[in-house]
């Protein structure tokens, strides 16, 4: 999970760079900046969404494991 952590780190510093070019001359913003913008925060939002999954997924597995060690009730 840590290769999520790293991959939304560098979305959002890209993201943040990208803001802050844009914010700093506002005149001057481009279909390109907006687009690649757009592309940031799509990849963003899918890395995130990925992540949860995974957490989920560890979740399930260790709730299984620890209930499957429990005996059974009758």
């Amino acid at each position: 999970m840590a290769e999520y952590t790293a991959l939304i780190e560098q979305l959002c510093a890209k993201r943040s760079a990208l803001v802050h070019a844009m914010a700093a001359n506002l005149e001057q913003i481009t279909d390109e900046q907006i687009r690649d913008l757009a592309a940031l925060q799509s990849a963003f939002a899918a890395v995130e969404a990925e992540h949860r999954k995974a957490e989920r997924e560890t979740l399930q597995k260790e709730v299984q494991e620890r209930t499957g060690a429990l005996p059974s009730l009758p």
